[in-house]
């Protein structure tokens, strides 16, 4: 059976394959009931995801940019203040 996650209305439900396959990235589906869970679990591990491996956060917002026909902005480089190298 392929993978389809049953929706009614704003509740969802994942089959078992599906909460492995989010488990196997580090998503934990278990308790998400609601569409609005499943957007705030994604939001966290996002969130854990720009923590601790930032290249794979921004490899996966280049695919689904490319898989949507998007750009995305020029990556932005931090500043962390005081003088540059070169003002020495």
């Amino acid at each position: 059976m392929p993978n389809a996650m049953i929706r009614d209305g704003n509740l969802v439900r994942f089959t078992p394959d599906e909460i492995d396959q989010f488990r196997s990235v580090g998503l934990d589906a278990t308790g998400i009931r609601t569409i609005e869970d499943f957007g705030a679990a994604v939001a966290r591990w996002c969130d854990l995801l720009e923590e601790v491996r930032p290249d794979v956060l921004e490899k996966l917002a280049r695919a689904m940019a490319e898989a949507r026909g998007v750009k995305l902005p020029p990556k932005l480089t931090a500043y962390a203040g005081g003088k540059r190298e070169e003002e020495y």
